[in-house]
């Protein structure tokens, strides 16, 4: 098992995952950013999606090299 972190990026700054998750490799860490970044938005809903405008979900490495970019809002819509 490896460890992954997921951090939350926003203009504000960058919310930062202390604590990661053992996964089993790369794919299994872009399936859980994808779990992570649902989660976020619905959680986010009663504040509207301007909200979430420009906030990208991370995926780091245990060395901290960034895996995955994962925009929570398609910034066309």
């Amino acid at each position: 098992m490896l460890r992954y972190y997921f951090f939350c990026e926003h203009e504000a700054g960058v919310i930062p995952d202390m604590e990661g998750m053992d996964l089993k490799d790369e794919p299994a860490a872009l399936a859980q950013a994808m779990v992570a970044a649902g989660e976020i938005m619905r959680s986010n809903s009663l504040a509207g999606r301007e909200a979430l405008v420009g906030t990208i979900l991370l995926v780091k490495d245990n060395a901290g090299a960034t895996l995955f970019r994962m925009p929570l809002i398609d910034h066309g819509e």
